[in-house]
């Protein structure tokens, strides 16, 4: 069996980004999926060999050279997997673990595929339910070592010295033209000029309130609903996603482009790592905002891990976590080994924990069909809650609590859930966030979460359009 072929060099993380971000601008097809805080590695593919995508059952297969291909017959990630398990390639132990494989989104409505829901809201946006690349060769940072290595696919191989060369001296173009430094968020002005909303404050008050009923009824425990807001972008995407990794690095951070589409993503969420037959998720639940002041800052950190109803919403979501792993996992495998945790960014605070199993099946569909769309973004029970997102929320959810991240050549894989997420198409940044809803919820006070957690990307969006105005003279 063959190996991928690879070279190496030493690079930062900003230059590994700078490097992608110069480089990007030759293709209209590329991704960077970004470790922006721990983690163990980025990942960059640019003008990928084949794109794989799907509106419902099936597969379509773009090949580089305009060569299309139709698969029916199966549920969509299914007949991804079937593939890319064509590429019979033997790990090499001391790589990063991507070494091959499909990197891209799979969207919340890919659900359909496997479960019956009602057809009631707008798919105004038309997402793909999965939009994949597979690539010939690619780039992967180890960020620990700080090493980059470029890998191909054997009959790719004797591309690796040209590339080496190009994200070379790409790092080095890229990191002399930046546009923001790392640290604070630059102080910019967030208007509400030009911004439509999927539904108004008045709205989503009452929508709390039904699901308050649906919860007094005993149909549901806990229901999490969104609002999306929208607005013109006035800037390129990849400076919107500059700016957002500046001063707010999240561990999952994704930016793709499409034809059609292109994504920003500062997602703080694990839906699903799998490397060997180790399973392991991170579900979210309690959210406080930051502080102005570390008095502040630490007064609402203790609010938050001390709230009755935070600590009882985290825990129905943890518990909703193992059930769903129970189903996929070895019996006696599964175990909770980091409860209700703190983890801060830029603009939120959020009880975090960590649960982890032994897989029972190798079938990589079925493995992530067990845990899809997560419980923190749905509720629990997770069907009835995706009916009543359904019935409430007025427009389909698109990529938003969907996924983004890569599914290996060798069956490991790490999927985000694509939270504090833009998606941006034909010019308008859509931006969606969301609220857990229990009993004694204040229908306001989940209003307005749901909008602080959309601030950091209106915050990058804004420093995009400040630099875009200061090159062009319009600021002094």
């Amino acid at each position: 069996m063959e190996t991928i072929a690879y070279q190496s060099t030493s690079m930062t993380r900003d230059e590994f980004f700078y490097a992608y971000k110069q480089l990007a601008e030759q293709t209209e097809r590329h991704i960077l999926l970004e470790s922006g805080r721990g983690g163990e590695m980025c990942i960059a593919g640019l003008d990928p060999l084949v794109t794989v995508m799907a509106k419902e059952e099936g597969l379509q297969l773009v090949w580089r050279d305009g060569t299309e291909e139709l698969r029916t017959g199966k549920d969509s990630l299914v007949l991804l997997n079937e593939f890319i398990s064509q590429y019979e390639l033997e790990p090499t132990v001391d790589l990063p673990a991507f070494q091959g494989g499909a990197i891209g989104m799979i969207s919340y409505d890919y659900v359909r595929q496997y479960e019956t829901l009602p057809t009631l809201a707008h798919d105004d946006l038309e997402t793909q339910d999965i939009f994949f690349y597979v690539f010939d060769q690619w780039a992967v940072l180890d960020v620990e070592s700080d090493t980059a290595y470029f890998m191909a696919l054997p009959d790719a191989q004797s591309s690796l010295p040209v590339m080496e060369v190009d994200w070379t001296a790409a790092a080095k173009q890229g990191i002399a033209s930046r546009k923001f430094s790392p640290g604070q968020a630059v102080d910019v002005e967030v208007t509400q000029e030009g911004l439509e909303v999927s539904v108004t404050g008045e709205q989503f008050e009452e929508m709390v309130r039904d699901v308050q009923r649906f919860i007094a009824q005993d149909d549901v425990v806990q229901v999490n609903l969104s609002v999306r807001q929208s607005k013109p972008l006035l800037a390129p995407s990849l400076s919107m996603y500059e700016a957002l990794r500046s001063f707010n690095p999240s561990p999952y951070m994704a930016f793709m482009a499409a034809p059609d589409f292109e994504v920003v993503s500062g997602s703080p969420e694990l839906l699903l790592k799998k490397r060997g037959n180790e399973l392991s998720t991170r579900p979210i639940g309690g959210t406080r905002k930051r502080g102005a002041t570390e008095t502040e800052d630490t007064y609402l950190q203790q609010e938050l891990i001390s709230n009755t109803k935070e600590k009882g919403e985290h825990k129905m979501l943890v518990d909703l976590e193992c059930d769903d792993f129970e189903r996929i996992c070895e019996p006696g495998t599964v175990e909770v080994d980091e409860f209700m945790v703190v983890e801060k960014y830029s603009h939120v605070m959020h009880l975090v924990s960590n649960v982890r199993g032994t897989a029972a099946t190798e079938d990589l569909a079925t493995i992530i069909q067990g845990v899809f769309p997560g419980g923190s973004i749905t509720g629990d029970p997770k069907l009835r809650t995706m009916e009543i997102i359904e019935e409430l929320e007025p427009t389909r959810r698109g990529l938003y609590t969907g996924s983004m991240g890569w599914i290996g050549f060798n069956g490991d894989m790490e999927l985000n859930i694509t939270i504090r997420t833009a998606f941006i198409q034909d010019g308008t940044v859509h931006i969606q966030a969301g609220a857990g809803l229990v009993p004694d919820s204040v229908p306001s006070a989940e209003y307005q979460e749901s909008l602080n957690k959309a601030k950091a990307l209106w915050q990058a969006k804004e420093m995009a359009e400040q630099a875009v105005r200061e090159e062009s003279g319009q600021l002094h």
